[in-house]
């Protein structure tokens, strides 16, 4: 009778490490997806200098190619500033993501120096992916993974970045 009960409590144990491992690795490669969106968007607004209708249109290819989560009710909920950058996205993206715009990205070492025109020298683009998860009994929900580039120079004399919310 003792080994039966130990064999049944030996199976719950190995069920309950296969189901923690499974839950790890699918954890890390949503996490790995949603960064790598974020890499890949990050890599366009550098290409094209900026969120404007080329970019726009390569970001929106991509998501569909890797079958990013498409957005059910058409927007992904976004805050309108996040770290003191501000929401530009088009009312057409329907995939789960928002770009933030930061208009002067200056560090410690360029704090005084603006270029001729008395705009930044540099600004700056973050976004924030979703990760989105649904399981049969605790639903559907989504996790954000936020991500800031690079800095970008300002080489135009005015960058016109406004909200297109």
């Amino acid at each position: 009778m003792r080994e039966s009960i130990g064999s049944v409590f030996l199976y719950n144990i190995i069920i309950l490490f296969v189901i923690i491992v499974f839950g790890l690795l699918s954890a890390t490669i949503s996490y790995y997806k949603a960064f790598k969106v974020n890499e890949r968007i990050l890599y366009s607004l550098d290409k094209f200098e900026g969120y404007n209708q080329f970019s726009e249109a390569e970001i929106e290819d991509y998501l569909v190619s890797i079958g990013y989560t498409y957005s059910p009710d058409g927007q992904a909920d976004c805050p309108k500033e996040k770290d003191g950058g501000t929401l530009i996205m088009s009312n057409s993206a329907k995939h789960l993501y928002c770009v933030y715009y930061f208009s002067d990205d200056r560090g410690s070492q360029e704090e005084g120096r603006l270029n001729g025109d008395r705009e930044p020298i540099y600004y700056n683009y973050a976004l924030t992916s979703y990760i989105y998860v649904d399981l049969p009994i605790v639903g559907a929900f989504k996790l954000p993974v936020y991500t800031k580039g690079e800095r970008i120079y300002n080489f135009s004399d005015h960058q016109e970045q406004g909200a297109r919310v």
